[in-house]
């Protein structure tokens, strides 16, 4: 059995990910990647470009789970290229998940009596977390509704979280 050429691999792996066939050339470049030889640099750092291609498109498809096992898969190569930009964008898709699951516990909406306080929590985390993402019309939608809410009590809580001064405390600042 021949040998494969380094060289050519990564130039497959390139030729795939310029035709838009982004698993295929994910999968190629961490191969390459994973293996001690010249190609190994060039190859962490084409897995990192079409990593975070693959999941900007599954971002903005609304998928951050897969985005995120993605970004997991890349980030387990350990020649990959700008692991720092991956984890925020990793992070970004732990932030999709979280606000998914937020709206969830508010939509589901059952308090049940005496319970007013974790629907207030799940309002005030997802009214909180919607403009990290650039959503601030979606988060004053939130915090309309949390206030005003058929249940006085539940509406109330709402009231005072959004009151809460939330911004940390530091010492040697005039913020």
């Amino acid at each position: 059995m021949t040998a494969i050429d380094p060289g050519r691999r990564l130039d497959h792996a390139r030729r795939l990910a310029e035709t838009g066939d982004l698993d295929a050339a994910a999968a190629a470049f961490a191969e390459i990647a994973e293996e001690e030889g010249p190609d190994r640099a060039e190859a962490g750092a084409g897995l990192s470009v079409v990593a975070e291609r693959i999941a900007a498109r599954l971002l903005d498809d609304g998928e951050p789970g897969q985005a995120a096992d993605v970004l997991l898969e890349a980030l387990s190569v350990e020649a990959v290229a700008d692991a720092a930009r991956l984890r925020v964008l990793l992070g970004i898709a732990h932030l999709e998940m979280a606000c998914a699951e937020f709206a969830g516990a508010v939509e589901e909406g059952r308090w049940e009596e005496g319970d007013a306080e974790t629907g207030a929590l799940a309002i005030e985390l997802l009214a909180r977390t919607l403009p990290l993402r650039g959503r601030d019309d979606d988060a004053e939608t939130v915090w309309r509704y949390g206030l005003d809410h058929p249940d006085r009590i539940l509406a109330e809580q709402v009231r005072l979280r959004l009151g809460r001064d939330v911004r940390p405390v530091m010492e040697g600042t005039d913020a």
